[in-house]
């Protein structure tokens, strides 16, 4: 009886213990159109130290501590970090609600594992537009011509 006990109480110190160093989280929204898209399941690994300038990772949203967002790490300063999304025209980032602190990116994001298709390393930030800044619509077939 006592070895079953101790084994449980290993497997649930285990289970605690992973849980704090690892976890999953899913997407919602485009703001990081094409890299992520809604539905995909990050694993994440407990940031160390401070984050690197092409990181996704997942930090408290200043606007509201109950929400976490999913974004990439633009600029290291030390004023903060500034967070960006890969689709400028449908993300809420940096760019609204200025740097964050080093302590509010708590978590960074290590591989795609659903769905399936797509499981693997997370691509890098894509580049530029051919203009060298960013592009000014994501979805060129949202944009509409003057009405006759």
């Amino acid at each position: 009886m006592r070895a079953w006990l101790g084994g449980w109480a290993l497997v649930v110190l285990l289970i605690l213990l992973v849980r704090r160093l690892v976890d999953v989280v899913e997407v919602r929204g485009t703001s990081m159109y094409p890299t992520l898209l809604p539905g995909d399941r990050l694993l994440l690994v407990r940031q160390r130290g401070g984050p690197s300038v092409g990181q996704v990772v997942v930090a408290h949203d200043p606007r509201d501590a109950s929400r976490e967002l999913v974004k990439r790490v633009a600029t290291i300063a030390a004023r903060g970090i500034e967070l960006r999304g890969d689709n400028p025209s449908r993300s809420t980032d940096g760019r609204t609600f200025g740097r964050v602190p080093a302590a509010a990116v708590r978590w960074r994001a290590v591989i795609r594992l659903w769905p399936r298709r797509r499981f693997g390393r997370l691509a890098p930030p894509p580049p530029p537009d051919a203009a060298g800044g960013e592009a000014a619509c994501a979805f060129p077939e949202a944009l509409v011509a003057g009405a006759d």
